[in-house]
């Protein structure tokens, strides 16, 4: 009788299926957190003007932490739970990206502002990370089981972080151009424009996310306050840290609320998720700075983000295959 491959190959000691889930969640963690780090620098350190860095050094580590923990166990099992197979990849492209990356810095040296994120060794890094840290969501969903375990959260909390490093150039957290603090720094209608891409971006970004989670489990109450929450914190911590943490807090606290009340509604959750941050948004800039923007544009941007929710619910809608027609 022919033996297969994998029956044949003796038994070896491999971490169980839930400590291998939270190790990667907890080596890309230190890839992202890094990302944050290398941000703190860049805002904080003058003359930052080289590659070899320490902030660099914790991001790379955290990188080379996580190649190896899918590395070993493909050598050793020429095979990866479901899910890790792009992060793999991932990982080949961002090593070529970061040697792209230490080449392009010696030559041209640091980038400045909106450049650092046009970068071409910069943008490959940023899809291969991207590749990288979702594999734990993709491994989570390829699971069994309705209600999202705590490692699906977690890895979920991650990639929104790191979508929120890759987006900081559009992230209303950082740039209050509605608040008054911004009249006469920048135009009026570059002000308004800015502000209500960022606003959609980020609208988009957050929804996207929470759809594709709620559409394979049952999120647990939290799970937003925690998803959107650390993000605001990170995103502070590597700028000015002050109370935009509790607006992003509030906000998902209060799409905690909502999934409890719209969980059969997922149209209207992806309109009202995002409405009811960026009130709490507008709220507290007009509290804390007012604002110079007219009306129009203050409460447009609110309901721009419901729509962006609503538009995004829609194009990942899917729909019902029709019955096929009976001969008559």
């Amino acid at each position: 009788m022919a033996i297969s491959t994998a029956a044949a190959r003796p038994a070896g000691r491999t971490l169980p299926a839930a400590w291998y889930d939270w190790l990667f969640v907890a080596t890309t963690a230190w890839l992202v957190g890094g990302a944050y780090l290398d941000a703190w620098a860049h805002n904080h350190v003058l003359g930052l003007d080289t590659f070899f860095t320490p902030w660099h050094g914790v991001l790379y580590s955290g990188f080379a932490a996580t190649a190896a923990v899918l590395g070993v166990r493909w050598l050793r099992d020429r095979s990866l739970p479901p899910g890790y197979g792009l992060s793999l990849a991932g990982c080949a492209f961002f090593a070529v990206g970061g040697l792209s990356d230490m080449v392009w810095h010696t030559i041209f040296r640091i980038e400045r502002g909106i450049a650092a994120v046009l970068c071409p060794s910069l943008l490959w890094l940023i899809v291969s990370g991207g590749l990288i840290v979702t594999g734990s969501v993709r491994a989570a969903m390829a699971g069994a089981g309705r209600r999202a375990p705590a490692v699906a959260i977690a890895g979920a909390a991650v990639v929104f972080c790191y979508l929120g490093i890759i987006t900081s150039f559009a992230q209303p957290y950082l740039a209050r151009v509605a608040a008054s603090t911004y009249q006469g720094v920048l135009p009026y209608q570059q002000a308004v424009l800015t502000g209500t891409f960022g606003v959609m971006l980020q609208s988009a970004l957050l929804v996207g996310l929470v759809l594709t989670l709620r559409e394979r489990f049952e999120l647990p109450f939290g799970s937003l306050t925690l998803i959107i929450g650390l993000q605001a914190l990170l995103l502070e911590a590597a700028n000015t840290m002050d109370y935009m943490v509790l607006v992003a807090v509030l906000g998902g606290l209060a799409g905690d609320v909502w999934l409890l009340v719209l969980r059969d509604r997922p149209a209207l959750f992806a309109i009202v998720l995002p409405t009811t941050l960026y009130a709490f948004y507008v709220i507290s800039l007009k509290i804390v700075y007012g604002t110079w923007w007219e009306v129009h544009a203050v409460v447009g941007i609110v309901f721009a983000a419901g729509a962006t929710g609503w538009l995004i619910s829609f194009l990942m809608r899917r729909r019902t295959p029709a019955a096929p027609a009976t001969a008559s």
